[in-house]
């Protein structure tokens, strides 16, 4: 199974809390983890042009005694030593096969790498926030909307009261009338969307649980929520627009969706067909 290895997935997410010395570090050993491995921490300071006592305590942050204990490590996890997280750049004259390839592998990377950091307990916690509530928002803008949308026809086909929100005043006010009995779902990838951070406020100040849905766990959005649930998706390669995380993002949904709908399969089951019959029977009306 194509997975990115833990630590490598752990840095990643980090990096966005991370400047200067300490996020050379880090993007080193994403860029680079096969030739991190093999190098002392002398080395492997100079090429980051920093000092081996910062190495190492960048090594310590990730819960680790020093630079061996973290090489050692990724060793182990990274059972191809070709695979990296660096930015992958298409040349031009790509044959058609490598190009689908390539963008195969990569699906399936995030896919794998998701399905493995995602835990039985936040994916339950999220499930029981949404049974309890008596309202559902759904938030997100930019790409993470087309996923807020998703989430929501999903919800409302289960049979939940949820809306989906793209517009960021009306959203505001949706957001400034929910109550504790209600829930916000918000999801963006960075988790700094300065949009949905705004409303997480609003609603919060209401009491209102939040179940965020982004790819960091110390992003602000993260922080603000009851319960997040994390995808693991590698977005700074090269692309035309947001590809890997809004994959990311719909297996958060399926996953999430299936395990509400088998709480009560049989209600679940008469809802959806009743809804298909039924639209169904209108469209054959509409040709006739």
């Amino acid at each position: 199974m194509k997975t990115t290895p833990q630590t490598l997935l752990r840095i990643q997410q980090m990096l966005p809390t991370l400047s200067g010395n300490y996020r050379v570090i880090a993007e080193r050993i994403l860029a680079h983890p096969d030739a991190v491995i093999r190098e002392k921490v002398s080395e492997f300071a100079q090429n980051c042009n920093c000092d081996p006592a910062q190495a190492i305590r960048f090594c310590q942050k990730l819960n680790y005694d020093g630079f061996s204990s973290l090489k050692n490590k990724i060793a182990q996890e990274l059972i191809d030593p070709k695979r990296t997280l660096h930015k992958q750049i298409i040349e031009p004259a790509t044959p058609f096969d490598r190009l689908k390839e390539t963008l195969q592998q990569n699906f399936i990377r995030t896919i794998n790498d998701t399905l493995s950091i995602l835990t039985e307990q936040s994916i339950l916690q999220a499930a029981e926030l949404i049974s309890g509530a008596r309202q559902i928002l759904v938030c997100g803008f930019g790409s993470s909307s087309l996923v807020a949308r998703d989430l929501q026809c999903k919800l409302f086909r289960i049979g939940f009261h949820a809306m989906f929100l793209d517009d960021a005043e009306n959203c505001r006010t949706s957001c400034a009338s929910l109550s504790k009995e209600d829930l916000l779902i918000a999801i963006s990838f960075s988790g700094e969307n300065s949009y949905l951070l705004e409303n997480t406020k609003i609603a919060g100040a209401n009491h209102t649980p939040i179940l965020a849905l982004t790819n960091y766990p110390q992003s602000a959005l993260a922080q603000s929520s009851d319960c997040t649930l994390l995808t693991a998706s590698d977005e700074q390669r090269l692309r035309l627009g947001a590809m890997d995380s809004i994959i990311a993002q719909y297996v958060v949904n399926d996953l999430l969706s299936i395990i509400l709908a088998t709480r009560n399969p049989a209600d679940t089951e008469k809802r959806i067909l009743n809804i298909f019959e039924k639209t169904d029977n209108v469209q054959k009306t509409a040709r006739i």
